[in-house]
């Protein structure tokens, strides 16, 4: 059985909460959060990692980019393998994950669905296969209240299609070298995100071949598969060697 310690009380971690507690694969030791949640269910909470007592085999994490931070660098000084289903991360939180990575197993992914985790290596091989002759589209549409556009989850399906091309995403973000692959040339690649309802999540990739066109998509008809997909790839990950991992290692 898995000891699991949770850190974050949003929504995604509270799903994550319920969901392990009706799997006997998990034994819950505990929360950490700022402030104690009012359905906590008798688990143990702390307000800091550092008031953490309870020996742990696996920490998720679903926070913001500071308490990532701060969970990845504990993580890898107690070498407990470390989850972040986070968005937004920065190169400075990158580079914590990265030194954490080399005491204790380490997955940060925006998105922890297993289709997602299959689209992306569907992207990646398509983009691979195609090159610069196709244009490529990404739409993601959420619901109304997500305001960081394109999402995470499109970042990093850019990201599989630069690895398939062998092109760096960070390139690509430049200023203006999004706008001059606008202006022409082979090989095209533009976000278009859209804000509307309460649509939980629907990803497109689509690769233009002029003629013809070939979509890869998915689509999130219930939150809980971020949920469950975070506490699959976290138990695959108590089983790995120190390193930082990939949802594509996790599929593999």
């Amino acid at each position: 059985m898995i000891r699991l310690l949770i850190h974050g009380s949003g929504r995604m971690a509270r799903r994550v909460l319920a969901l392990a507690q009706e799997d006997p694969g998990f034994e819950i030791v505990g929360l950490v959060s700022r402030s104690q949640p009012d359905d906590l269910g008798g688990f143990p909470w702390r307000a800091s990692l550092e008031d953490v007592v309870e020996p742990a085999d696996l920490l998720i994490d679903f926070t913001l980019p500071g308490g990532t931070r701060a969970a990845a660098a504990w993580a890898g000084s107690h070498s407990v393998p470390f989850l972040s289903g986070t968005t937004g991360l920065k190169e400075t939180e990158t580079r914590v994950l990265e030194e954490a990575a080399r005491q204790a197993p380490v997955l940060a992914a925006p998105n922890l669905s297993q289709g997602v985790a299959l689209m992306t290596s569907l992207v990646r091989h398509a983009a691979g296969v195609l090159g610069t002759q196709a244009d490529i589209t990404i739409t993601d549409i959420h619901h109304e209240h997500k305001v960081d556009a394109p999402s995470g989850t499109a970042l990093a399906l850019a990201a599989a299609v630069m690895e398939g091309r062998s092109e760096e995403l960070q390139q690509l973000l430049e200023p203006g070298r999004l706008d001059a692959l606008l202006d022409g040339g082979g090989g095209q690649l533009a976000f278009t995100s859209v804000r509307e309802g309460e649509v939980i999540g629907e990803h497109t990739v689509a690769f233009s071949l002029g003629g013809e066109v070939v979509e890869v998509t998915h689509k999130a008809l219930d939150r809980d598969i971020f949920a469950a997909g975070a506490l699959r790839a976290g138990a695959w990950l108590v089983g790995q060697p120190p390193g930082f991992y990939t949802t594509a290692d996790w599929l593999a």
